[in-house]
């Protein structure tokens, strides 16, 4: 029998070899150290692209040799686990070569379609399709890789500072997997090397979300152009009752701009996903944005700026009574000091926590407003600005584990607690207000090696001493250990969260659409001023594969209250759902996650089928690792 996931598999490879055929990617410097532990690998020779074309004819006549080089290609970078609950500290390995001075950095490149084992140095390949294939990818560049390092050639090596390295390189979006090996130790009782390895993802990339008779919705992108550090992304959508009929994005992003650690963004969409003021609207935008994260424990100065102009368009070619027509711009800059750390410079911990003050400062501005008395007292359609501070106290341990969110990679969890004071103004609808908010977050292990997330955020607003649009939010996710049967694993989430706000003012009612309630409820006229929810999901990471494409499968639970804001959460009524399904991911690649599911709805309302079959694509998820970012309210959605 056909297998059908296999020849689509195929078709997609022999597509983007064909695309990408006349790229000749520049080879990388060639480092030497000590052999014993790394052997240099020979590369190919440049050939035209005629003899790379005869070459890959030849090797789709044999159906064998064709279906063994998809299975090299595609397969995933599988890390050896020691230990399958282990939470290993990121610094642990580090730890003995603490004050050592760094003799020597060398780098060496994973291929994209390589070893199974970053660690794998003694991986080779004769088969010249998997060497065509892996020069169609434009290895990173030695220098992004060394403007990206912490650390220099005479330096003191500090534990944490490495393993802050070795994590920040793995959040880049076109590094798969990084670690930092010390070697050549044994040469000197004072002085080590460092080699930097690095796995790329495989550059190109594409979204089709939408194909029908009557739609067509595409986008297509490189994470890693030229090897730069920088990323193109370009969408289109056709739909043919829409006016204009075609709609397109471009945006282009440099990473980590000249070794600043700031990320520079810029680009225009009509595909009404940059933030839409409102629902159901459609809008264009251009922006420009710049962002330095608290890329590592020890950095001092943070902070982001974001422009944009953004403007309605009457895609539905409505009538002027019914069209809101409207212009606005956004600016919105925010910086933080990160005055005092718990890690010292020469590899020790305090006892105290972090401690960082950030500012944040927010505007928008109408340039022209809807003609329609109706929006003229509307909060989406008005000026508003605020200014806010904030105060935040925070301490982190990070650990490197798998299989929470991943399909074996290396994930990072950051163990500790975050506390952070803000207070601040605004000025919306001529009402001028003061804000104070309190909002906690705390990592831990819990018994039988599992994991307890809690969150906790109250904020409020005053206008002449009266108290309103207050924000109480507190939730709690749940991972329990991870459980081995042969050669799969299993995992149980939990997740509860419970919003309230008891004297709104501008602020609109919640709802319990999609992944602000039950997935699968869409556009759903149920709403309230208090919501809680409440999921569970069995995840099973098997060890299925086709062409290196994991398959998990999960089976979940969702409830949902709502209510007003006076009625006791508990009197309301409970909107539920069942899914059972599963989850396709290659991490080889930049696509995202296919997701194949059926859900049924026993208490579905008007307007939501009781039986949905769902085929759709999910993006990455991971632990949010970064205590600082822009002050901002404790949100009600």
């Amino acid at each position: 029998m056909n297998n059908p996931l296999k020849h689509t598999v195929q078709i997609l490879a022999i597509v983007f070899f064909c695309l990408a055929l006349y790229l000749q990617p520049v080879q990388a410097e060639n480092n030497f150290y000590d052999t014993e532990h790394y052997q240099q690998k020979d590369t190919v020779p440049p050939s035209s692209i005629f003899r790379k074309i005869g070459r890959y004819m030849d090797s789709l006549r044999n159906r064998r040799y064709r279906d063994s080089v998809l299975l090299k290609i595609t397969r995933h970078d599988d890390s050896v686990i020691a230990d399958d609950n282990a939470m290993q500290k990121s610094e642990q390995i580090f730890a003995p070569y603490t004050g050592k001075v760094i003799r020597n950095i060398y780098f060496r490149k994973v291929k994209v379609f390589g070893p199974r084992d970053i660690n794998d140095t003694a991986f080779s390949s004769s088969m010249k399709l998997i060497r065509i294939a892996n020069r169609l990818h434009y290895d990173s560049r030695e220098w992004v890789i060394r403007q990206s390092l912490f650390f220099r050639e005479n330096a003191l090596l500090n534990p944490y500072t490495l393993a802050d390295n070795e994590r920040y390189l793995r959040s880049l979006p076109f590094i798969q997997d990084a670690r930092l090996n010390i070697v050549n130790a044994m040469f000197s009782t004072d002085s080590v090397d460092i080699v930097v390895v690095t796995k790329d993802v495989f550059e190109y990339g594409f979204n089709l979300s939408k194909v029908t008779t009557s739609a067509f919705a595409a986008r297509v992108y490189n994470n890693d152009l030229f090897g730069a550090g920088q990323a193109l992304q370009l969408g289109v959508l056709w739909r043919n009752d829409y006016n204009p009929t075609w709609n397109t994005e471009i945006r282009y992003t440099k990473y980590n701009i000249s070794g600043s650690f700031i990320d520079g963004a810029i680009g225009y969409s009509t595909l009404n996903n940059y933030m839409p003021l409102d629902t159901g609207v459609y809008e264009g935008s251009y922006y420009i944005s710049l962002s330095r994260p608290l890329y590592r424990t020890r950095a001092q100065l943070i902070g982001g700026f974001t422009f944009s102009r953004n403007h309605s368009i009457n895609i539905y070619n409505l009538d002027d009574d019914l069209y809101r027509d409207y212009r606005y711009q956004v600016s919105d800059i925010w910086a933080g000091y990160n005055f005092r750390n718990q890690f010292r410079k020469d590899g020790s911990e305090r006892s105290q926590p972090n401690l960082a003050i950030l500012a944040r400062n927010y505007n928008l501005n109408f340039g022209k407003t809807p003609l329609q008395g109706i929006y003229a007292s509307d909060p989406n359609y008005n000026n508003r600005s605020y200014w806010l501070g904030q105060f935040v106290i925070f301490r982190q341990q990070f650990f490197k584990t798998h299989h929470f969110f991943g399909y074996g990679r290396t994930e990072d969890i950051p163990l500790g607690y975050t506390i952070a004071l803000t207070a601040g103004k605004e000025n919306w609808i001529g009402r001028k207000r003061l804000y104070a908010g309190v909002e906690v977050e705390k990592f831990w292990p819990i018994k039988n090696a599992a994991l307890l997330h809690t969150q906790l955020g109250v904020g409020n607003f005053w206008q002449y001493k009266t108290a309103e649009d207050a924000v109480i939010h507190a939730a709690a996710n749940h991972y329990t250990r991870l459980f081995k049967f042969k050669r799969t694993y299993l995992r149980q989430f939990t997740y509860i969260d419970y919003i309230i706000s008891p004297n709104n003012h501008f602020y609109k009612p919640l709802n319990i659409n999609w992944e602000r309630g039950i997935w699968g409820y869409k556009d759903t006229r149920i709403n309230g001023y208090q919501r809680l929810n409440l999921r569970s999901e069995t995840v099973l990471y098997s060890a299925l594969r086709a062409y290196g494409f994991k398959f998990n499968f999960f089976s979940s639970l969702q409830g949902s209250f709502i209510t007003s804001r006076s009625r006791s959460i508990f009197k309301s009524s409970l909107y539920s759902g069942l899914g059972l399904g599963f989850r396709v991911r290659n991490e080889n690649l930049p696509l995202n996650t296919l997701k194949v599911a059926v859900n049924y709805y026993p208490s579905s309302p008007q307007g939501v089928k009781t039986l949905w079959f769902e085929v759709t694509t999910v993006t990455d998820f991971r632990f949010n690792i970064s205590s600082l970012k822009a002050p901002a309210f404790v949100n009600f959605q």
